[in-house]
């Protein structure tokens, strides 16, 4: 079924999370976003309508509209390679894809800054000059203030899409990261992957957007806002009030985008201190562990047998700080807490603490866990009236050493005799047999089945015990 474009159009962005997840996996895997592969869209596509769509006539108009055959003849793909297997969708249409979601904008680097600058430079050059006269309107002048205008809007917008780019990868890193329990020093390839992300965008991206927004920096003639803040300062006492009053207006807000950054900034930087801090921990649990095993192998004697360390050993110097140590909890209404010592590195501490963290349960909780559910009154009552019906119909066993088999006794007579009879009932009828008998065990095992349940066990025989 043929459709034209803009059908087509409208049907990528009901289903633009097809495009998503293909983004996404290009993303993932570190290829490049141009070109795609025509099975990995086809298997998106499939995988996406089988899930998302119940719909049979909406499973075939989707499949049709979105096949690569449809999307080439509306003019939606820049190519199809069938031979190499590849195509690549339009740049205006990915990029329009692309833009939906802050987390797959791509942000702006140290290129297209430097790109944006050389714009501002020109025109500074320009009014600057002795042919630049802004005391009346000639047509010289008022083309360049055109063309001012016109890249201070287009800067205004690149800028705006390059902080919402940050705060999309921001959220989109920070979603991986807050998965991850950083008290586990052993990082998985995803949370590693996302720290290295972190760093590289840090460098490449907000570093040099930082330092294109910094308002300290306009003291120095290289600096964007330094040369904007001038040309604005030029037009103050001129005709051209309007373009004033717009490229003040742009350059509050360019230099509110650096607060903006800033926070990105910090809110990424804080799990890469994180980072930073578990692992100078686990060094440093590692540094202990190899001194430790090195004295103990150190020990041994010629049969491989160790003996115990010194406990004056310089080995134990900093655990020394742990000694002595009190909990001032005189109830059992809350777990015991420490007193911990402040004249030490922390370090120590933090070590012993993780070691006893199982026993020490107001670290992570200021309350108890709450008991296992009790028994209600009824319940309770019911089961002792039970036992002692047990023990009456018990008083009536005859014990005696001809008995093979206690528990298949011990059944037959319960079950007789007990209209609500089930088979651990014979574990507590075994205490209610006479005293001067004692269960002797075989190798024979046996089954009991009783009301669709089975009881499997080995045979015990009764015989009377030696007197003493």
């Amino acid at each position: 079924m043929e459709t034209n474009a803009q059908s087509t159009l409208v049907l990528i962005f009901q289903h633009v999370d097809i495009y998503y997840s293909l983004l996404d996996y290009y993303a993932l895997e570190s290829k490049s976003s141009t070109c795609f592969k025509i099975s990995e869209y086809e298997a998106v596509l499939d995988h996406y309508v089988v899930n998302q769509i119940e719909d049979k006539k909406e499973k075939l108009r989707i499949n049709a509209s979105l096949s690569l055959n449809n999307l080439n003849d509306c003019g939606l793909l820049s190519f199809v390679n069938n031979q190499r297997g590849i195509f690549a969708i339009q740049s205006g249409l990915l990029q329009t894809i692309q833009c939906l979601d802050s987390k797959r904008i791509r942000e702006l680097g140290q290129p297209d800054l430097d790109i944006i600058r050389a714009q501002i430079q020109t025109l500074f050059r320009f009014f600057k000059s002795s042919d630049c006269d802004l005391s009346t309107k000639n047509t010289e002048t008022a083309e360049h203030l055109v063309s001012l205008m016109d890249i201070m809007q287009d800067i205004l917008a690149k800028i705006a899409h390059n902080v919402r780019a940050l705060d999309g990868s921001s959220k989109r890193l920070s979603e991986v990261l807050e998965s991850h329990d950083f008290n586990k020093l052993v990082a998985t390839e995803q949370v590693r992957s996302a720290i290295d992300e972190i760093i590289k965008i840090s460098k490449r991206n907000i570093q040099p957007t930082l330092i294109f927004l910094n308002e300290k920096a306009m003291v120095k003639d290289s600096s964007a806002m330094y040369m904007i803040r001038k040309m604005r300062q030029q037009l103050e006492s001129t005709p051209f009030i309007a373009q004033h009053r717009n490229i003040s207006s742009i350059e509050m807000k360019l230099l509110s985008y650096a607060e903006v950054v800033r926070d990105i900034r910090q809110r990424l930087y804080r799990y890469v201190d994180m980072d930073k801090a578990q692992r100078v921990l686990y060094n440093r649990i590692e540094e202990r562990f190899n001194n430790l095993h090195n004295a103990a192998v150190l020990t041994m004697d010629a049969k491989l047998k160790g003996k115990l360390l010194s406990s004056t050993s310089t080995l134990f110097e900093d655990s020394r700080v742990i000694r002595g140590l009190h909990n001032w909890s005189r109830s059992n209404l809350t777990s015991p807490l420490f007193q911990l010592p402040k004249h030490n590195e922390r370090f120590v501490l933090d070590e012993y603490i993780r070691a006893k963290l199982e026993r020490v349960e107001a670290l992570s909780s200021n309350k108890r866990k709450p008991s296992a559910k009790r028994q209600s009154a009824k319940e309770t009552l019911r089961e002792r009236k039970r036992i002692r019906d047990i023990q009456k119909i018990m008083s009536d066993f005859d014990a005696k050493a001809s008995i093979e088999d206690i528990y298949l006794e011990i059944h037959e007579l319960l079950c007789h005799r007990m209209s609500d009879y089930r088979l651990s009932d014979i574990y507590d009828a075994l205490p209610f047999i006479d005293e001067k008998w004692q269960l002797k065990k075989t190798l024979s095992k046996n089954d009991i089945t009783y009301q669709q349940h089975k009881l499997s066990y080995m045979i015990k025989r009764l015989e009377e015990k030696p007197n003493e």
